[in-house]
Parts: C-alpha cells; sequence; structure tokens
C-alpha cells in the first residue's frame, strides 16, 4: 500500500469550487470531510475519482493516475460509495455487495468477502431480499458493505451514515475504522463533528472556498464552528474520554428571535 496523493486538485461546477487542494493521505488514514451544506465535499470525493464533476490538477496512488486509469483497474484501486449509490432493483441484497467483491478478484473468494460483508454491517438477514424492497437506511448498510467487500486499499464514502439510527451508525464507524487501522486509506464525508472528533486521524474542513487539514484537535475547535456554521459550541472531552462537542446557541440570532411579541400579537 501507498499514499494517496492529492496535487492541486479543485472541483469545477461552472466555477472553482475551492482553492487547489494538496495533500499525501498514507495508508491507515481515516480522513473525515466535513463543512457547510454546499461547500463542496462531495465535488472534492468526484474530483478525486475523476467522475462526476469537472476538476483539474491530480490524484494518484502510487505511480498510478487515477483519473487515467480503466475503469477495472481503477476498481482495484479505489472503492467509492455516493449519496445515491445505485444498484438495479431486481438484484437480491446479496448480489449488490458481491458486485464489490467481484472488482478486487485478486483480494480472495467473492462468496466469502461478500458473506464477511453481509455480517460486519449487521445485514446478513437481508441476504435474499429484494433490494427494491429495502428502507432507505437498509440500502446505505448495503452500499457500505459493497465498499468492504470490494477491500481496495482506498475507500470513499458520502454521508454514509446519514440514514442511520444510532446502532447503525456506531457500526459502520467501527467497521471504517477497522479497515484504516489495517492500512486502508478511507475519506468519508460527514456532518457530524462529535463522529469526526471520534474516529477521524485527519480532518478536512471544506468552507468558504478552501480546505484546512489537520487533527480532529486541531481544526475543530469553537472558533472554527463559530467561523464556519455561525454556532457557539462547546469542545471537551467526556467522563469516558472520548472527545465530544456541545452546540450552545445560534451566535448571531436573528432580529425575529430577539423580538418579544406583546400581549396583542400573542392573540389568534
Amino acid at each position: 500500500m501507498t499514499d494517496l496523493v492529492l496535487d492541486r486538485l479543485v472541483a469545477h461546477r461552472g466555477r472553482p469550487l475551492f482553492e487547489p487542494v494538496s495533500a499525501a493521505l498514507p495508508p491507515g488514514t481515516l480522513l473525515g470531510l466535513v463543512g457547510p451544506n454546499g461547500a463542496g465535499k462531495s465535488s472534492l470525493l468526484s474530483a478525486i475519482v475523476g467522475s462526476g464533476v469537472t476538476s483539474s490538477g491530480t490524484a494518484r496512488y502510487g505511480e498510478a493516475d487515477l483519473h487515467r486509469l480503466r475503469p477495472r483497474r481503477l476498481a482495484e484501486v479505489l472503492a467509492y460509495m455516493t449519496q445515491d449509490s445505485y444498484a438495479p432493483n431486481e438484484l437480491r441484497v446479496r448480489d449488490v455487495v458481491a458486485v464489490g467483491a467481484r472488482a478486487t478478484p485478486a483480494a480472495g473468494p467473492v462468496d466469502v468477502r461478500t458473506a464477511a460483508a453481509l455480517e460486519r454491517l449487521d445485514v446478513a438477514h437481508l441476504a435474499d431480499r429484494s433490494y427494491a424492497r429495502l428502507s432507505g437506511g437498509e440500502r446505505q448498510l448495503v452500499q457500505v458493505a459493497r465498499v468492504v467487500a470490494q477491500h481496495a486499499p482506498v475507500m470513499l464514502l458520502d454521508e454514509p451514515t446519514s440514514a442511520l439510527d444510532l446502532g447503525h451508525q456506531l457500526t459502520v464507524m467501527h467497521v471504517l475504522r477497522r479497515h484504516a487501522t489495517d492500512g486502508h486509506i478511507v475519506v468519508v464525508t460527514m456532518h457530524d463533528l462529535t463522529q469526526a472528533l471520534r474516529w477521524a486521524d485527519q480532518v478536512a474542513v471544506v468552507a468558504g472556498g478552501t480546505v484546512t487539514f489537520g487533527t480532529p484537535a486541531e481544526v475543530i475547535t469553537p472558533e472554527l464552528i463559530h467561523r464556519v456554521y455561525g454556532v457557539t459550541a462547546e469542545v471537551f472531552d467526556s467522563p469516558g474520554g472520548s472527545p465530544t462537542l456541545s452546540l450552545v446557541r445560534p451566535s448571531d440570532p436573528t432580529p425575529a428571535t430577539l423580538t418579544r411579541p406583546g400581549p396583542a400579537a400573542a392573540r389568534p
């Protein structure tokens, strides 16, 4: 395994979405991409893959330019889950997950990796169900299982826990953290800053046309949260030692929130 290198990478949607990004992510890194809606987090993932958005700059895995790889070779290097990852509705769940496993035949028997991924993501009981009959959260777990079964050295996932209950959020993040610990490079977009504080080795904040890298403790500070989200927050360690975050109040209330209606205004 080798580094994922971003060299002056920019995503464009009629205009550059952020300044050129240059970074090297070594094996064993879980990078959390955070930032407000519309800032360019998903577009940065697309720019790494080289599809779905116009991009400039390069993304390399070792000597391989990801943007120049044929699809079959790219799948051996990189697994990708978008927010709207597609699968034909007539497929069974195990078939969807097996698509990922078949993309990397050298990683081991397809059936074994498919079954293991289904088990790790707590969806083995859905293996023979039609994909069309799943809930949104179940589909999200199946798509994460597909990425896990692919076992590519680079794993990109766009908001993989957004539709999940708390228990399955923990399941997904435990699995992704384990893959990073085992030497994979895992890049995850997320809105939950507490997840980033707890699970990520590195964080990249996409906001205001810039991308700022650092450790969670360096980057996710009350000052940054105020600047990026307009919210006052406290960052502290829980009694168990895990970093956590408490949102206190909007930092800049609107005039409507500051004006209390009089008795007459309060009547219907």
